[in-house]
């Protein structure tokens, strides 16, 4: 199991600088098949520095979550240290 990319990445606007909100399409490759599902993020930085990220899958996936999100967040921290993300 691994996540291939996200696609379709695009931020909400909020008014609270240091909690920034994400919608996007995660592609995931399952043992049995690739799946599209769309998932939504947000990335709060915290007062000592840390990044915390939160995930929500809008859709049901028939395959253990924590997994998934544990290759989803560490994706999503690498893309926006690199500054790949809106």
């Amino acid at each position: 199991m691994r996540v291939i990319e996200l696609k379709n990445v695009h931020r909400d606007e909020g008014y609270i600088y240091y909690r920034r909100t994400f919608q996007a399409d995660a592609v995931l490759e399952l043992p049995l098949k690739t799946l599209q599902t769309p998932v939504e993020f947000t990335i709060e930085l915290s007062p000592l520095g840390t990044k915390d990220i939160d995930i929500s899958f809008l859709d049901n996936i028939d395959y253990p979550l924590l997994p998934i999100t544990k290759l989803l967040k560490e994706l999503i921290l690498s893309q926006d240290s690199e500054g790949l993300l809106p």
